[in-house]
């Protein structure tokens, strides 16, 4: 422990404890560190001498007014309450209000009703299409035997692709194909 005094050995001092012997000879012989301490009592008494200024607060007035402000605070709640309590048609009050709650609820929800009824759409049946006879498909089968589906379409001209495409949209769009 050689060397300057630390802030806690400072902090002792001030408190009023008492150094080792080897710790008080190097404060008696070092200029600086009697220097700190000097200042720093100094400062504590500064500082001490503050505390005593400070008046102690009267707590029954404090008592008293946090009273005072609690009392008032309740008549005026109790005074407030008393003008509700004493309304003689309350119970009726809350009855028709009830009823008229009930009433407005279902009229909404019956005219929410009616008008999601009258934007429906309904749609006519739509029309079968013809039944195919057996006799045309074999047909048909006995005409693409020879050729793929996709050969026999890459070899069909202009007129003919746009009937094809168009017997192959009508269901899409919901119409008929007619020729």
């Amino acid at each position: 422990m050689f060397g300057h005094l630390k802030a806690q050995e400072f902090l002792n001092l001030m408190e009023g404890a008492e150094l080792p012997a080897e710790r008080k000879l190097h404060l008696d012989g070092c200029a600086r560190c009697t220097a700190t301490l000097t200042s720093m009592l100094s400062v504590h008494g500064a500082v001490t001498s503050l505390d005593a200024d400070i008046p102690e607060p009267d707590w029954a007035e404090f008592r008293s007014s946090v009273r005072d402000r609690l009392l008032s605070r309740a008549a005026q709640r109790s005074s407030a309450v008393r003008r509700w309590t004493g309304w003689p048609m309350r119970p009726a009050a809350a009855w028709a209000l009830s009823l008229v709650v009930a009433v407005g609820i279902t009229t909404a929800a019956f005219l929410w009703n009616m008008e999601r009824m009258q934007t429906t759409v309904v749609e006519p049946p739509r029309p079968q299409p013809p039944a195919i006879e057996l006799n045309d498909v074999e047909a048909m089968s006995l005409g693409w035997s020879k050729t793929s589906l996709f050969d026999d379409l890459i070899q069909l001209n202009d007129a003919q692709a746009e009937q094809v495409r168009a017997m192959l949209e009508s269901p899409q769009k919901g119409t008929q194909y007619h020729q």
